[in-house]
């Protein structure tokens, strides 16, 4: 007996699946009936559980060329690559351009009638209700990681040029495992200027990674940044 894919779940590639946040996503995708693509540069170094509708495939998002035949299999992509795993001591020839890039190559390389993409976003980025960005209150964002913002706000500008179906979904700073918090902490989509106490909000995985799974089934934030903000914080 066939059966009729779910049009609510659509096939997605997550794209640095191994990271703590690619993790739970491709977990909340799996629990939602998903199909999961997981493209790893190492898949040797990351073990995900095994499960009937996950793949686990080598490649990486920086070279999307590489990944025309996954990214025409799916409706879905989410980007949740990293350059590194913890801030290098220096940031020294970082490619400010690195997120930038690889949206815009995505946009090349991606072929397919439904190609909606979810990017992983950074607090520092938002735009607070003083005028000023996270990345400029010293209190709130370190200084010396400021490339690191940079860059994100390069993907900003970058995905805005691209025909993409595209969502950024920017965590809170406050953003962790936080096993301590309700499995199901709920949370609502807050578009910019935030204040101080929605910035700062203690966000799970979990619950972040919730909100990226309803962003790919059913949209409902369309060529927007917006922030994943806890509704028990507020």
């Amino acid at each position: 007996m066939t059966t009729t894919p779910d049009p609510a779940a659509p096939p997605v590639a997550v794209l640095g699946a191994g990271g703590r946040v690619g993790r739970a996503v491709t977990a909340a995708l799996l629990r939602q009936d998903h199909s999961v693509t997981a493209v790893l540069r190492d898949p040797d170094r990351h073990e995900l559980p095994p499960h009937p509708r996950l793949r686990v495939v080598k490649g990486d998002a920086q070279q999307p060329e590489r990944l025309s035949p996954i990214l025409g299999s799916v409706g879905a992509v989410v980007l949740a690559v990293t350059p590194f795993t913890a801030p290098p001591p220096s940031f020294d020839g970082f490619d400010l351009d690195y997120y930038a890039r690889i949206v815009t190559a995505l946009d090349g390389a991606w072929t397919g009638p439904h190609r909606r993409l979810v990017a992983v976003g950074l607090t520092a980025t938002l735009r607070l209700a003083t005028g000023d960005a996270v990345m400029d209150d010293p209190d709130l964002f370190p200084a010396r990681l400021r490339p690191f913002a940079e860059a994100h706000a390069r993907q900003l500008s970058a995905v805005r040029a691209t025909t993409l179906d595209w969502a950024i979904l920017t965590p809170t700073a406050d953003f962790g495992s936080h096993p301590g918090l309700a499995a199901r902490q709920r949370y609502r989509l807050v578009r910019e200027p935030l204040d101080r106490r929605q910035a700062t909000a203690r966000l799970s995985h979990a619950t972040y990674a919730r909100a990226v799974v309803a962003e790919t089934g059913a949209p409902t934030v369309r060529a927007q940044r917006v922030a994943v903000v806890p509704v028990t914080e507020e």
